[in-house]
């Protein structure tokens, strides 16, 4: 019998939450390496940059990059190409990836409908969100796992240069006030590239 490690045990669990917050219908996701300066899963003292495909940020001090993670980012589900795959030390999640097909800017807030799992529940009206110049829209939502504690959820689309991209922060619902400061810090340093 092979035990996992806690951290791995946590990051296994967190990937099974994000699957449930993501689009339930495609199997496969594609992962472009990003060029990431942080290649080490352990987490930072301090925040670190991160080169993804068509757009940098940081990593919050503390968070793991887990982009290079295979294993961590076939648990995601949903479909699209996996650019970004943070952990934050309380093991939420924020996943950044584009979707298969472009979405229209009247669509954005449709679409993010279309993505939420069935059975979810709280899912807050589209508001718009601005990511270093360009607007997009958000919802929240809870998801109770059969098996786990509730995950809340932040969902946002926004598009950039002909893709559509797709951030989701998925964590326990003790955690999220502090994992959507994370989330914030990512944001407020995110550029496009």
């Amino acid at each position: 019998m092979t035990f996992l490690s806690p951290c791995t045990r946590a990051l296994t669990g967190a990937c099974i939450a994000m699957l449930l917050g993501t689009a339930c219908g495609a199997t496969t996701v594609t992962v472009t390496p990003s060029s990431s300066t942080s290649h080490a899963a352990s987490p930072s003292a301090a925040p670190q940059a991160f080169a993804g495909t068509g757009f940098r940020t940081k990593v919050p001090a503390g968070w793991q990059d887990q982009t290079t993670n295979q294993t961590a980012v076939s648990s995601l589900g949903g479909s699209g190409t996996v650019l970004m795959l943070l952990a934050s030390p309380d093991h939420g999640l924020v996943a950044v990836r584009t979707t298969p097909q472009p979405v229209a800017d009247d669509q954005l807030a449709h679409y993010l409908t279309t993505v939420t799992p069935p059975g979810a529940s709280g899912v807050s009206h589209a508001e718009p969100v601005d990511i270093d110049g360009r607007s997009g829209v958000l919802i929240t939502y809870m998801v109770v796992p059969a098996s786990g504690a509730a995950q809340e959820n932040e969902a946002m689309v926004v598009n950039q240069a002909g893709n559509t991209y797709e951030i989701l922060l998925s964590t326990a619902q003790a955690g999220f006030a502090r994992d959507a400061t994370g989330l914030q810090e990512i944001l407020n340093s995110w550029t496009w590239a």
